[in-house]
């Protein structure tokens, strides 16, 4: 991709989780009459089960705090992101959807350089956005409740960009993708990380998801890896051993 660059950028400020309030919830489920995720394009059986307890701190939202400043946040940030929000390995999910936004800003900021402002985020949006990276590195995508696979045309689709010409270099243009959004750079930075080799796994020993293959960085994992970390590797092996004895 070095023919073009990705022109993105966003305001981003200090970010708090304040939970939400038990008015909020129930006005929350009471619109959501067959499940607080209807409507967002998740199947239910990707619904994540929360107790009563957990309900304020998912339904809560993200909001700004201190000062709000323009940021165009660096590829490293955003791929850090994208492995954030599919791996999911912190818990429970308030937790990715603040580290995250901390990182690279929120979902429902403006994305026009000069307007700085922030508002704030629900959380449940950023489990939507979560389901919807992990898709792609599955070869997935949910159209109208039926899932399609890859290679199908419904599978390809993946989102919008706009095509600038900006002044680089001695002030020639150079071609640049704006993502609208985002969400929009997320779903670029994720197709791009696809198409270079990254793809989704399942750990064999706790069963979670990563992300495996890609560019040969810093914390990448082979393509053909089989565990999220060393450590669930030794205690696969360990607990074999054991159970051969």
């Amino acid at each position: 991709m070095s023919e073009f660059e990705i022109d993105f950028g966003c305001p981003i400020a200090k970010y708090d989780l304040r939970p939400a309030t038990a008015e909020e919830v129930s006005k929350y489920l009471r619109s959501h009459s067959d499940h607080p995720l209807s409507g967002m394009g998740i199947p239910e059986d990707k619904y994540p089960e929360l107790s009563e307890a957990e309900r304020p701190l998912f339904f809560g939202h993200i909001v700004p705090s201190g000062k709000v400043r323009y940021h165009r946040p660096k590829p490293e940030a955003m791929e850090y992101a994208v492995n954030a929000l599919v791996e999911c390995k912190q818990t429970p999910f308030h937790k990715v959807a603040l580290t995250v936004a901390r990182a690279i800003g929120t979902l429902m900021s403006s994305g026009v350089e000069g307007v700085q402002e922030d508002v704030e985020d629900d959380v449940p949006l950023w489990y939507a956005v979560a389901y919807q990276l992990r898709l792609i590195f599955e070869g997935k995508a949910l159209v109208d409740d039926e899932e399609y696979t890859w290679p199908a045309p419904e599978a390809q689709y993946k989102g919008d960009l706009g095509i600038y010409l900006i002044p680089g270099k001695d002030n020639k243009p150079v071609l640049a993708l704006r993502p609208k959004d985002l969400n929009e750079a997320l779903i670029l930075y994720a197709a791009r990380m696809h198409a270079n080799g990254t793809n989704f796994g399942i750990c064999k020993n706790c069963k979670t998801p990563f992300l495996t293959g890609g560019s040969r960085g810093r914390n990448k994992k082979r393509g053909d890896a089989r565990f999220c970390s060393d450590e669930c590797r030794w205690k696969f092996h360990n607990e074999s051993r054991r159970r051969a004895r």
